[in-house]
């Protein structure tokens, strides 16, 4: 036969000569046993040996430099293999098997590459009567409509799954070899059970193949066929794209994985039948929640294919913000909702029961990582327009386990704020993170969820990821340490768990937005002491309107006070405690502020003024700095520019980020030549006239602020650096700033 002198040739190079993988078979010169072959012939990591019923496709292999030789099923060919790969049809893999047999050698690596694995496993058991050490099944994660080796690729499995499914008694070095083999040409492998594999396949592969060969077939056949094909679109194209596959190899695929099928097209049929049912009952709330389920799935899916194919994050591009001295802000202004409140409010209504419409919210940055996360389990939620939600809630236990992990990216709100309500659920789910939130200690929050009942169970102590299953609820009753703002609503919706009453008694006193929301959606707490019972009754769905975000607006009142001429009313104000206790001690030192009345929710709701006024040196308690902690500066910012000499006691004591955070701000103050002392864990700040220059806020957003607040009067422009977060944050920054007057522009 053709290729015999070559194949003796071959036999008598020296084994350090020999290559990496060795002599190759490919049993089915077809696109993917061709594909396979070339890409390891173009890698130069076998001699490859082609076995084809088909002359013209072995003598077209030899040609196109798929395969080196044409071979045979003879002990002379065979005997001397390394690694045999079955591509033939999956039920004709019995006959080559059959015909192998009494020639192949334990050592020899025998694999395949079908897409059925229970049947070609028992294909083997009925030839050899067991499954021999050195058959692994495998499956590549790749194709293409066109058939032959004609349309054999090198580059088919790169960035590809390749599922390799070994059986209890398989070789571990050939195992692993086969591990090895796919990885050399570009796939990314993983291990999976057969079984499994099938029922897998039949879900992602199999099932879309039926579908679309049965929806072609069907309008085909039908009286408008002529007019349906002929305007059908884009969409129609894409569905039924696969539906051009070769129909042999799938009508044997779907007789060889006959009962993974059939219980994934009966799973299919029920919802379709689910569907038709709403549609006929005009239901667009279940069909809505079909699209949406569908539709983060679809996401989810394109996500990691992505990840695959791409592999690196888009490169950010640094962001600053210049300001010029001497503007003034004047004007009326309503600022978008506290983007804090939009995340809170989002969970909220998902867990309750009812539609809320939620009006003047943020979905900008990290707030659809909330949003996401709710929808990946099932919560319909429209966007009415770019400030306006309708959230359709599913109560607190009507939550869908999600697909796959939920991800909270770098967002520290979505993670406090979905943790307690995914540990009461009924189902297990798994959280993970990326960035600064990886390999953090999460100590306080993963003891809250220990207080519920159910498991935690992480890799790292108390660090993510972090896997929770459900266990016996039990009564929340919590006594909280810090005054962290997302530990305390973590906190209330742990306590929304609790089977009889929850209890939550808050670090410091007054009143937060985590109690206000709640109760507006009908959680009557009641105080206890200086805590809050939560009792369990459900949550009920309203319609809200957002307040304009408090840290925006507290940082233009600040501005308002340094720039002379100013004159600043805000009108959709909601300040709690901690906010009017800001206000109140800046009115202290002389700022000329009017805040508005105390509404019924127990904040501070309405128009929000403001104008130039010469501040005061001041003296701040310890006491005062950690409850004013997140506004530290924008005092210090005051203190720059007040008269005399301020301390603001107890930095030390913060706790470290609030520290760090104060003293980046107190080396951009010495390098704008205010004089500061910082000794002992005390500050002290003498009032002077800043001389503007270039600073860098480390992707801060609060430090963002106090830093272009610490320029609005100096004597030259102030350039603030990595800004990224502050206009993630804050996204109507200019819109604000033009509005106002405030003479401030971004550059990348």
């Amino acid at each position: 036969m053709t290729g015999e002198s070559e194949f003796q040739a071959f036999l008598d190079v020296t084994p350090q000569e020999k290559k990496k993988f060795g002599n190759v078979m490919i049993i089915g010169l077809g696109m993917i046993g061709g594909s396979f072959a070339k890409a390891l012939k173009e890698r130069g990591l076998a001699t490859l040996y082609g076995v084809d019923r088909r002359e013209g496709e072995l003598a077209l292999g030899v040609s196109t430099g798929v395969i080196d030789h044409p071979a045979e099923l003879s002990h002379e060919y065979v005997s001397q293999m390394d690694v045999i790969v079955l591509a033939t049809p999956v039920r004709a893999m019995e006959s080559v098997l059959a015909d192998l047999k009494p020639l192949l050698l334990e050592k020899t690596l025998v694999t395949d590459v079908g897409s059925t694995k229970g049947s070609v496993v028992e294909s083997v058991r009925r030839v050899f009567g067991f499954v021999p050490a050195n058959f692994i099944p495998g499956h590549p994660i790749a194709g293409a409509e066109k058939s032959g080796v004609l349309a054999s690729n090198s580059q088919l499995f790169e960035k590809h799954m390749a599922i390799v499914t070994p059986l209890p008694d398989s070789d571990p070095t050939l195992l692993d070899r086969l591990h090895r083999i796919w990885r050399a040409v570009g796939a990314d492998v993983v291990s999976m059970d057969v079984n499994h594999h099938d029922h897998v396949l039949a879900s992602s592969s199999h099932l879309p193949h039926l579908l679309a060969y049965t929806l072609v077939d069907a309008l085909a056949s039908g009286e408008r066929s002529q007019d349906i094909f002929k305007f059908a679109a884009g969409g129609f194209r894409d569905f039924t794209r696969i539906a051009s596959s070769d129909p042999v190899m799938w009508r044997d695929v779907f007789m060889a994985n006959k009962d993974a099928t059939l219980a994934t097209l009966d799973h299919f049929t029920d919802r379709l039948a689910d569907m038709r049912a709403a549609i006929e009952q005009g239901d667009g709330a279940s069909m809505f929640g079909v699209f949406t389920r569908a539709k983060s799935a679809r996401d989810h899916f394109l996500r990691l294919l992505e990840q695959r194919t791409i592999g690196s994050a888009k490169e950010v591009r640094p962001v600053s913000v210049s300001v010029l001295p001497a503007s003034a802000i004047k004007g009326n202004i309503s600022l978008l909702g506290d983007k804090s409140l939009s995340h809170k409010v989002i969970t909220i209504a998902a867990l309750s029961v009812g539609v809320s419409e939620v009006k003047n919210i943020d979905l900008t940055g990290d707030v659809r990582i909330t949003m996401q996360a709710f929808r990946d389990m099932g919560v319909v939620i429209e966007e009415v327009s770019a400030d306006c939600v309708r959230i359709h809630g599913v109560g607190l236990y009507g939550l869908k386990a999600p697909i796959a992990p939920i991800n909270v990216h770098e967002s520290r709100e979505s993670l406090y704020l979905l943790l307690p309500v995914l540990a009461g659920q009924s189902f297990a789910v798994s959280v993970v993170a990326e960035g600064k939130l990886l390999n953090q200690s999460m100590s306080d929050l993963f003891s809250l969820l220990r207080k519920m009942g159910g498991s935690v169970v992480s890799e790292v102590v108390d660090c993510l990821p972090v896997t929770l299953s459900p266990g016996d609820s039990l009564n929340v009753d919590v006594n909280l340490k810090t005054g962290s703002g997302n530990l305390l609503m973590a906190a209330f919706l742990s306590a929304l768990y609790s089977p009889e009453m929850g209890r939550v008694k808050p670090l410091l006193p007054g009143l937060s937005h985590c109690e206000v929301l709640l109760q507006r959606f009908g959680k009557n707490m009641t105080k206890s002491g200086e805590g809050f019972n939560v009792p369990p009754v459900p949550l009920v769905g309203t319609d809200i309107v957002l307040s304009g975000d408090e840290y925006e607006a507290v940082w233009l009142v600040l501005l308002a006070s340094l720039l002379p001429g100013s004159d600043l009313t805000i009108e959709n104000v909601g300040l709690d405690s901690v906010s009017f206790d800001f206000l109140s001690f800046l009115m202290s030192i002389g700022a000329d502020v009017v805040i508005p009345p105390l509404a019924e929710s127990g904040l501070y709701e309405g128009k929000l003024q403001a104008g130039f006024a010469e501040l005061s040196a001041f003296v701040l308690s310890a006491e005062q700095s950690y409850q004013l902690r997140d506004e530290l500066p924008l005092l210090c910012v005051a203190a720059a520019y007040a008269k005399g000499d301020s301390c603001i006691e107890g930095v030390g004591d913060l706790p470290y980020y609030y520290e760090d955070r104060v003293l980046a701000l107190v080396d951009a103050l010495e390098s704008m030549k205010i004089a500061c002392e910082y000794e002992q864990g005390d500050l002290l700040i003498k009032g002077g006239f800043p001389q503007g220059g270039e600073l860098d806020c480390a992707g801060d957003d609060r430090l963002a602020l106090a830093m272009l607040s610490l320029g609005a009067r100096s004597q030259s422009v102030t350039k603030v650096n990595d800004c990224q977060k502050l206009l993630e944050e804050f996204n109507e920054l200019e819109s604000v700033a033009l509005q106002l007057g405030f003479h401030c522009s971004v550059a990348q």
